[in-house]
């Protein structure tokens, strides 16, 4: 389908875009979750003049409207079609997070979801051009199941013992590529989208026959990995959403949020591997601060210190009041050492971290659809957000 616009010569100094149907505008804001005084507010405008663009008495200028499609990421052509697109289904809402309506996300966060979304549609096109049969094929339970049984089940699922965790995992970003190509191979895409992690740690969905997880970019390496299990919990539930958990929360092992980390930390430290038990067992009458412990336990298993101690928990080896007070002291420093951390941080080079966040794996079937004359490389960079011919060059 064609679609047109009309340049209306409204006044000697600028020429305004009258639009085909003006209320895509309103679409476009609200699937944002952003009310019109926000919007005249980001673009310094009085609400009058948004709200007269969005009931078609007056019109943007073409500038105008190439900044709302930049701010809304949405291609300006879509604000000449003739009429309003079909509403983004907004994801479920498991967040426990203290301060957050119910079903009220950030701008980012929705953004990010629809990004996931948007990958999922394109690696099934990439699958199917590609002949690759690859669909979600992750183990399906309710909550009555024992997290830590299907925790061992996924383990064997998955193909990576305890041992070459340990062995084969050198780094945490090695930890994380790693877990995100096995999950790839069952049909679940891993992405690292740019999301406060204030707003949501992370989250999940289900497009057709494929899966998808995003997570936190202000999150780090070990922080993502814990996520992942967790949203992977989630997807094996049948309960996609968003989520995030108050850390001040102090009922234990209730609630779907409480049951994914129990998953999420049984599977990364199964306690059914010796090697794990006997290791947690530095925790029990220990005389020292739990710190040195959960450190290098940790960085033996390439999970976050707090997996480690939950899992001390979960094993009766410290007592509930001993987890709790140790939790809020880690991240009240955490939180302080973030926060000087990102002030003062470099950015990575665009196209690397584009690639990184993505995942090798999306990257590699980009180019391997390129290579074949599937995909021309105009459709890649527009798949990718990245030049083909740098994507090679960081591979």
């Amino acid at each position: 389908m064609t679609t047109s616009f009309i340049i209306d010569q409204h006044s000697e100094a600028e020429n305004r875009v009258k639009l085909n149907n003006p209320k895509i505008l309103t679409w476009a804001r609200e699937e944002l979750g952003l009310t019109i005084d926000f919007v005249a507010e980001h673009f310094k405008k009085p609400v009058s003049i948004i709200e007269a663009w969005e009931h078609g008495t007056d019109f943007p200028t073409f500038r105008q409207l190439t900044d709302i499609a930049n701010y809304y990421k949405r291609p300006v052509a879509v604000f000449f079609l003739p009429t309003v697109p079909p509403k983004f289904s907004k994801p479920g809402d498991h967040r426990t997070l203290p301060g957050r309506l119910s079903g009220h996300f950030s701008r980012e966060t929705l953004l990010a979801y629809r990004q996931v979304a948007d990958m999922l549609h394109q690696t099934q096109d990439l699958f199917y051009d590609l002949d690759a049969p690859i669909e979600f094929s992750l183990p399906h339970w309710t909550m009555e199941a024992d997290p830590d049984g299907k925790a061992i089940e996924l383990r064997s699922i998955l193909g990576i013992s305890v041992h070459q965790q340990i062995k084969s995992f050198t780094k945490y970003n090695v930890a994380l590529d790693r877990w995100r190509d096995v999950l790839f191979d069952r049909g679940v895409i891993v992405r690292v989208c740019e999301m406060p992690i204030d707003d949501a740690r992370a989250f999940c969905l289900f497009t057709g026959n494929l899966a998808g997880i995003g997570l936190s970019n202000e999150d780090r390496d070990h922080g993502r990995i814990f996520s992942l299990f967790h949203e992977v919990c989630h997807l094996c539930l049948n309960i996609p959403g968003v989520s995030g958990i108050d850390n001040n929360n102090r009922s234990r092992d209730s609630g779907l949020e409480h049951y994914c980390d129990r998953f999420s930390a049984a599977f990364l430290l199964p306690a059914s591997d010796p090697d794990v038990y006997n290791t947690l067992d530095l925790f029990q009458g220990s005389t020292i601060d739990y710190f040195d412990i959960a450190q290098a336990v940790a960085k033996k298993f390439k999970v976050s210190k707090y997996v480690v101690l939950r899992r001390a928990l979960d094993l009766d080896k410290i007592p509930p009041n001993k987890y709790w007070e140790t939790v809020l002291d880690w991240r009240r420093q955490d939180t302080f050492l973030y926060s000087h951390r990102k002030k003062g941080k470099g950015g990575l080079d665009y196209n690397v971290n584009e690639i990184s966040h993505m995942g090798k794996r999306f990257v590699t079937l980009v180019m391997r659809a390129l290579q074949s004359d599937r995909l021309s490389s105009l459709d890649a960079k527009r798949i990718m957000g990245v030049d083909p011919v740098v994507v090679e060059l960081n591979m």
